[in-house]
């Protein structure tokens, strides 16, 4: 049976076009909780940071230039979602953006931060109803947003969990694969409900960062949440293969990773998912279809 690469391999192919010292990143705080990654589905939105829950300094993920300070300090003339935030300028294309911050004063904000300078302090501006940082980053040079765990050297030993796989056909029936012992023939598309776990997430059940499908031994179906952008009007998620969020993103929490043509006879289906930190967990289901 066809494996999948470890998950670094594929960020290769992402440092091909970022910069290639990516990997110096380091968390933007210390010690705080990840309640939400990039890519997690909320309600059939795809999340584009990482959401902190936190109360003290916030550091730069990396050296850099400070671009643009928006804070209710400096007379802030529209209110927005983020709260008060900056922009930071990091290794050429790359763009971290701090929300949520407590106040900050523009005025005093130097126009270049080293890593282990002090930037401002998680706090409760903008939709925030807790003290928390939202960390995302941009990418000038695709365009869209970019998985921020894919930039930093991550130490995770524990797999993902993989608790559904669905079929659904063309008339909206779904079925749950390891329930029944045989389907009918015709096209199905296939959903995946799997979440990531790491002891920096605590107990919040977060987004895997690949999802691949297998029929008999046959790649039928990739996902990567390596990268959000907006294409030809619509949002788009991965890079090496771009879907449509809309598609990609269910409301019940599920993912579309693949569309199968299922013929009579016996099928093994495959399912692997993989974290950031190359991780994986595969479940195999077997089953006939009359």
């Amino acid at each position: 049976m066809m494996k999948l690469m470890n998950t670094k391999v594929f960020s290769v192919i992402l440092l091909c076009i970022l910069p290639c010292s990516l990997f110096s990143f380091d968390w933007p705080v210390h010690n705080g909780r990840v309640v939400k990654n990039f890519g997690q589905n909320g309600k059939g939105l795809p999340e584009r940071g990482m959401l902190f829950l936190y109360e003290d300094s916030v550091f730069p993920a990396d050296t850099g230039e400070v671009l643009f300070v928006s804070s209710s300090i400096n007379g802030r003339l529209f209110a927005s979602p983020l709260g008060n935030w900056m922009a930071i300028q990091h290794q050429d294309s790359i763009i971290g953006i701090y929300s949520h911050l407590s106040e900050i004063n523009s005025n005093s904000v130097p126009s270049l931060v080293e890593k282990s300078m002090s930037i401002a302090k998680a706090g409760t501006s903008g939709w925030a109803t807790q003290p928390q940082l939202q960390f995302t980053v941009f990418d000038r040079k695709t365009s869209g947003y970019v998985n921020p765990q894919l930039l930093i050297n991550m130490i995770d030993q524990r797999a993902p969990l993989i608790r559904q796989t669905i079929l659904a056909n063309r008339d909206g029936q779904k079925i749950v694969l390891g329930q029944l012992k045989s389907v009918r023939q015709g096209t199905y598309r296939v959903y995946i409900d799997a979440n990531d776990g790491a002891a920096f997430f605590g107990n919040n059940q977060v987004a895997p960062y690949q999802f691949t499908l297998f029929v008999n031994g046959m790649l039928q179906g990739e996902l990567e949440l390596d990268l959000l952008a907006a294409k030809n009007g619509s949002l788009q998620v991965g890079l090496r293969k771009s879907q449509n969020s809309n598609q990609v993103y269910q409301i019940d929490g599920t993912y579309l990773v693949g569309e199968i043509q299922l013929n009579r006879g016996k099928v093994l289906c495959e399912v692997v998912v993989s974290d950031a930190a190359g991780n994986q967990k595969s479940q195999t289901y077997q089953f006939i279809v009359e």
